[in-house]
């Protein structure tokens, strides 16, 4: 084996040496001073081993020279406990911001968990869209279905009702959509593309957005238009007719409008019934990251239902 891959995996051994090291239980394969290497413990670093080594310490000689790279680690390390390594500020310092990271990361992931194991209890129930429901959306809105257009076009997110006029300011005064977009958009996905949105068709954005852009003649530049993601300024860049699809085609579409339908009504009616409020000056307060670096924009086609 080369020498860089004993540095490699010294290396990523040493990223782990607290990780399955405490159970002492079992045959000992090796020995550092008072500290056993148990044959357990060894298995399960084997097992661990990056994939582009798997090969090599599949082999004999592998296991044998990863075992002597183990005990080397543990020779260093018993070596720094007993010099008072662990004592160090550096070393506390950072072991106590790991900890701190680790259990925002579980918190985080227990809420994102029971978030989602939420919404898809209320899909099952609260939210749900019976066939009997779409088919009446689908009869009082054949219009879009029976003569289905694709849209293209741009947007300018900004956060404010301001600057949403600053931006039609300086669209009067002739500035290229395009320039102003790349310039103070907080959409970075379509900014960097001059506001450029992906196609999309009847039922696929907020309605609010979609409305707007509908209406937009070819060329044409919108008011602002709110939506819950912040204002916006849209640009029609043409519209295209598309040929009839069988119901059985969008009848999954438009449930899932439907559904976000639902949600956005419960929602409302979550807040209200637990008092929500938001106080405006402190929430002003709020700094933003720079232009181009915000957060998925409310324009882009709503992929996961319901949006939250």
């Amino acid at each position: 084996m080369n020498h860089r891959f004993l540095r490699s995996v010294f290396v990523v051994s040493a990223l782990f040496l607290a990780a399955g090291c405490d159970k002492k239980s079992g045959p000992v394969v090796a020995q550092v001073g008072s500290t056993p290497i148990t044959l357990e413990e060894v298995q399960k670093r084997l097992r661990d081993t990056p994939p582009a080594y798997q090969h090599y310490v599949g082999t004999a000689e592998g296991r044998k020279q990863y075992l002597q790279l183990i005990v080397r680690e543990k020779t260093v390390l018993t070596k720094a406990r007993q010099d008072g390594m662990d004592n160090d500020p550096s070393y506390k310092k950072a072991v106590a911001g790991f900890k701190e990271r680790q259990t925002q990361q579980l918190e985080d992931y227990k809420n994102t968990l029971m978030v989602e194991s939420y919404l898809q209890k209320l899909r099952g129930k609260d939210l749900a869209v019976t066939d009997a429901e779409v088919q009446a959306y689908y009869d009082a809105h054949r219009a879009p279905y029976d003569h289905p257009q694709e849209i293209s076009a741009a947007h300018i997110l900004v956060n404010t009702l301001e600057e949403a006029q600053q931006v039609l300011s300086r669209l009067k005064a002739g500035e290229p959509f395009e320039k102003i977009a790349r310039d103070v958009s907080r959409d970075p996905a379509s900014a960097a593309q001059g506001g450029r949105l992906a196609p999309f068709r009847h039922g696929t954005l907020v309605p609010e957005f979609e409305q707007a852009a509908f209406a937009l003649k070819k060329g044409q530049v919108s008011a602002v238009v709110q939506t819950q993601f912040g204002f916006h300024i849209i640009k029609k860049i043409g519209q295209a007719d598309l040929p009839p699809r069988p119901y059985a085609d969008f009848k999954e579409d438009i449930r899932r409008q439907l559904e976000r339908s639902k949600f956005d009504q419960w929602v409302m009616k979550q807040e209200t019934e637990l008092g929500v409020k938001i106080d405006e000056p402190t929430a002003a307060l709020l700094s933003l990251p720079p232009a181009g670096q915000a957060g998925n924009p409310a324009g882009e086609p709503a992929q996961e239902t319901p949006k939250q």
